[in-house]
């Protein structure tokens, strides 16, 4: 069930966004936060137009917002926020000239407005 929008800044240097989609999805799965792989959903959007600061050139951003639906606790959804941030940390290319800031913020959906259907 869990939704993973995933947004950076188009001055990150040589970011191949899929394989860092499955390995976020994979640690989902490894750490046992979905019981099956096709639960988790992930996508990527680069952005072009972003300001950091005061249109800092050195600065970028790699942001993940995590929706999950209601009910895990919120120990249960820092660990899933520090996992994933690992995650993201292991697979970001070293930068030679510009500092990423890489951050996870998780989201509650609630269960009584969520639909889903499968066609």
């Amino acid at each position: 069930m869990p939704h993973i929008h995933l947004e950076y800044s188009d001055n990150i240097e040589n970011l191949d966004p899929k394989p860092l989609l499955l390995a976020l999805n994979q640690a989902m799965l490894d750490g046992a936060y979905v019981k099956a792989a096709n639960e988790v959903k992930s996508r990527a959007i680069c952005q072009p137009d972003y300001v950091i600061g005061l249109a800092d050139a050195s600065q970028a951003y790699l942001h993940a917002k995590v929706s999950l639906l209601t009910g895990r606790s919120v120990e249960l959804q820092q660990e899933i926020s520090q996992l994933l941030l690992s995650t993201l940390e292991q697979y970001l290319p070293p930068q030679s000239q510009v500092k990423v800031q890489i951050c996870v913020e998780i989201l509650e959906m609630q269960k009584a407005t969520y639909s889903k259907k499968i066609v």
